[in-house]
C-alpha cells in the first residue's frame, strides 16, 4: 500500500481509464438507441399503415413518441445521464409490459395487430429496450 491508498479506499483508478470507459459508454448506448428509434419510427408507421380506430393503438403512438422524443434529446447531447436513462426506460418497459397486458385480447382478436404490430413491439422491448437496461446495469456497477 503507498501513502495515497487508505485502509477500505478502493484503488487508484486511471483517469484516462475512466475517460475511456465513459466515452465507450456513451458512444455504445447512443448507437443502440439509434437503432431502437429506428425500430420505434418502423413500428410507428405500421401502427398508422393499418388504419385502426383502437384507441389503444393511438396510446401506443403517444408513448412512442414519448420515447423518440427522449431519445432524441439524449443523441443530441455529447453525454449520456446513465442513471436518468435507465430510469426511463424501466418506466418505458413498464409501461409497455402493462400497455400489452390490458390490451392482449383485443390485439389478438385482430389479425394484423397479432401478426405484424405484436412482433414489433416484442422486439421493442424485450430485445432493445431489456438490452439497453442490461447494457447500463452491466457496464455502471463498478464507476461512478
Amino acid at each position: 500500500m503507498n501513502a495515497e491508498e487508505l485502509p477500505g479506499e478502493s484503488p487508484h483508478v486511471d483517469e484516462e481509464e475512466v475517460w475511456i470507459w465513459k466515452n465507450g459508454l456513451v458512444v455504445r448506448t447512443k448507437s443502440q438507441i439509434e437503432v431502437l428509434t429506428k425500430k420505434v419510427e418502423i413500428f410507428n408507421c405500421s401502427i398508422e399503415k393499418i388504419d385502426s380506430r383502437s384507441g389503444y393503438l393511438k396510446d401506443m403512438l403517444d408513448l412512442n413518441t414519448e420515447l423518440t422524443g427522449y431519445f432524441s434529446s439524449i443523441t443530441d447531447n455529447d453525454s449520456v445521464n446513465a442513471r436518468d436513462l435507465f430510469d426511463f426506460l424501466t418506466l418505458c418497459f413498464c409501461e409497455y409490459d402493462h400497455f400489452f397486458r390490458n390490451n392482449q385480447d383485443q390485439i389478438f382478436l385482430k389479425k394484423e395487430e397479432k401478426n405484424i404490430l405484436l412482433p414489433i413491439a416484442h422486439d421493442i422491448v424485450f430485445n432493445d429496450i431489456k438490452s439497453l437496461l442490461d447494457f447500463i446495469t452491466n457496464n455502471t456497477i463498478s464507476y461512478s
